[in-house]
């Protein structure tokens, strides 16, 4: 293709039969990258149960008074929705057709379910051989759960990162959010980027798995594998207990922010921003073992100093002695912070409700074909006929059969 692209996908198209949040934001990623995300939403249900949802039912207190709902909406911008109910012969014609010329067909469903409907990769490879299937499952797609039911906070759970999160009188805890679902989503549109890569170079398209759980053990890396070598499990520490220079501290305005420093150079630059070049020869701190050694008094005497000014000011005297150092600051100060609204992080946006907003943008920056927030959700079934007539050829009145027999 000649010309630039408008978003380096530009061209693909994806058969978007998810629900929820993982696979629903994988096709978002994609979709911010120019592909053509087409979801299907089954019309006997009002579609994906997300377009219901709000997050007080999980986060007691936090919600939204305008009606709009961000969930929704950070998981399926740009796309189109076309209503189809697969139980139906007529619906499974119409997905078979939209298979056939579609790139990509996606689904977050149970191992099995999609089979019994008709549409599982051996059925669906014999219309198109160049699809690319991919699945994102709770829990994997072998083993004695594959088929049971999972969503995030079971797979923090089931994936152990609960375990770790909190201090030692914690009971276990959820991280919000929707983390296992995040991660979930960027394995899914990685894998289903690399296996258009492949197709791309041998025309062969393949099946993708990934699942909440496999996600969940990659996200915590060498702190698992830590304890694969060792057979050991890594202790929750309180915060008097924790490395004084990896700790947070409370600023005199009741801010925190946190210090995370590597290396021997950065204890003097440290003692000269506080206003305590003492303490660099300070025989019970003079070394990394030192430090940790004498780790209670450290951690006091560093929240005494912090508690002196405010943490604005501390920042700028960190940042100027080149500390490794970062504010900890709530979602309205980073929807201000010029580091996300710069690198498009955050960018503002044209909502057909909201008017004027800001929504997240891309973290991914490329340079000749960048992606970016296109369309706000679609509504329920929005694109149906269009998608029915314009791009498979049905008439009207095959259109309106469809409607008269609930297939759509």
């Amino acid at each position: 293709m000649e010309g630039k692209l408008d978003g380096p996908l530009e061209g693909i198209r994806i058969l978007d039969m998810t629900v929820g949040q993982q696979g629903p934001y994988a096709t978002v990623m994609l979709s911010d990258m120019g592909a053509e995300v087409i979801k299907v939403e089954d019309p006997r249900y009002g579609g994906d149960s997300m377009r219901v949802a709000r997050p007080e039912m999980v986060l007691q207190g936090f919600q939204y008074e305008s009606g709009v709902n961000a969930y929704f909406e950070t998981n399926n911008r740009n796309k189109q929705s076309i209503t189809v109910n697969a139980q139906t012969d007529e619906g499974r014609e119409i997905l078979l057709r939209l298979t056939g010329i579609c790139d990509v067909f996606v689904h977050n469903r149970r191992p099995g379910v999609m089979e019994r409907l008709g549409l599982g990769y051996e059925s669906l490879k014999n219309i198109s051989p160049a699809i690319i299937y991919a699945s994102a499952s709770a829990y994997g797609y072998k083993g004695p759960d594959a088929g049971i039911r999972g969503i995030d906070q079971l797979a923090q759970a089931r994936g152990g990162i609960m375990s770790v999160n909190g201090g030692p009188e914690d009971a276990p805890s959820w991280i919000p959010g929707g983390i296992a679902d995040q991660v979930g989503g960027f394995l899914l549109a990685h894998g289903i980027v690399l296996a258009l890569l492949a197709r791309e170079r041998t025309g062969v398209g393949q099946e993708v798995n990934t699942s909440l759980l496999g996600g969940q053990i990659a996200l915590q890396g060498w702190l698992l594998q830590g304890s694969l070598y060792t057979g050991k499990l890594p202790p929750k520490l309180a915060r008097h207990e924790r490395v004084p220079l990896f700790n947070t501290y409370q600023a005199q305005d009741g801010r925190w922010l946190t210090l995370a420093m590597m290396g021997r150079a950065f204890w003097p630059r440290l003692c000269h921003a506080l206003g305590a070049p003492e303490l660099v020869d300070d025989a019970r701190f003079v070394s990394p073992e030192k430090r940790l050694e004498n780790k209670g008094e450290l951690i006091s005497l560093l929240s005494g100093i912090f508690a002196t000014k405010d943490r604005d000011e501390w920042m700028h005297l960190l940042d100027a002695a080149d500390v490794m150092a970062a504010s900890v600051k709530d979602y309205a100060e980073v929807a201000e912070d010029p580091q996300a609204t710069e690198n498009g992080y955050i960018v503002d946006f044209n909502h057909p409700v909201l008017g004027a907003t800001k929504v997240l943008g891309t973290p991914i920056r490329l340079g000749q074909t960048p992606g970016r927030p296109r369309t706000a959700a679609p509504q329920l079934g929005e694109h149906t006929e269009e998608i029915l007539t314009n791009l498979l050829g049905y008439r009207a009145g095959e259109v309106e059969t469809f409607r008269t027999k609930g297939a759509i």
